[in-house]
C-alpha cells in the first residue's frame, strides 16, 4: 500500500511539474523584473550593487540558454539557434557596457529583449504540418 502511495505521489509530482518552456519563461520573467526594479523615475540611472547583481543574473540566464543553444542535440532548428546565439552575444556586449556605464535606454533594451523571448516562448508551437499548410 505504501509503495503504491509513493508511486502515486511521484506521478502526481511529474504531472504537475512545469514544462521546460514554462521554466524558461519564469526565469526570463524573473530576470526582467530584477532589471525593471532598477528603472529610475527620472532618466538618470546610477550604478548600484543591486543593479550590478541584477545585470549579472540576467547575463547568467543568457549564458545558460546559450550553452543549450550550442548543444548539437538541441531540439531547435539550426537557424533559430544561430539567431538566438546572435542575440545572446549582443546581450553580453550590452551588459558589459552597462556594467561600466549604466544608462536607462540600455537597461530598457535588455528588459525588452527578455520580454520578446518570453512572448516567443508563450506563442503556440507551430508544427511542421501547420507551417506547410
Amino acid at each position: 500500500m505504501r509503495n503504491q502511495l509513493n508511486k502515486l505521489y511521484r506521478q502526481t509530482q511529474m504531472d504537475s511539474a512545469p514544462s521546460g518552456r514554462q521554466i524558461e519563461i519564469s526565469i526570463l520573467e524573473l530576470a526582467a523584473s530584477k532589471l525593471q526594479a532598477h528603472l529610475p523615475k527620472n532618466e538618470e540611472l546610477a550604478w548600484s550593487h543591486d543593479l550590478n547583481e541584477a545585470m549579472k543574473f540576467n547575463q547568467k540566464v543568457w549564458d545558460v540558454f546559450s550553452a543549450d543553444w550550442m548543444n548539437p542535440e538541441s531540439q531547435l532548428s539550426v537557424e533559430l539557434r544561430q539567431n538566438l546565439l546572435s542575440i545572446a552575444v549582443f546581450v553580453k556586449k550590452k551588459t558589459f557596457a552597462l556594467l561600466a556605464k549604466p544608462d536607462v535606454d540600455g537597461l530598457r533594451l535588455l528588459i525588452q529583449l527578455n520580454e520578446n523571448i518570453i512572448d516567443g516562448l508563450k506563442a503556440p508551437k507551430i508544427t511542421a504540418n501547420a507551417a506547410t499548410a
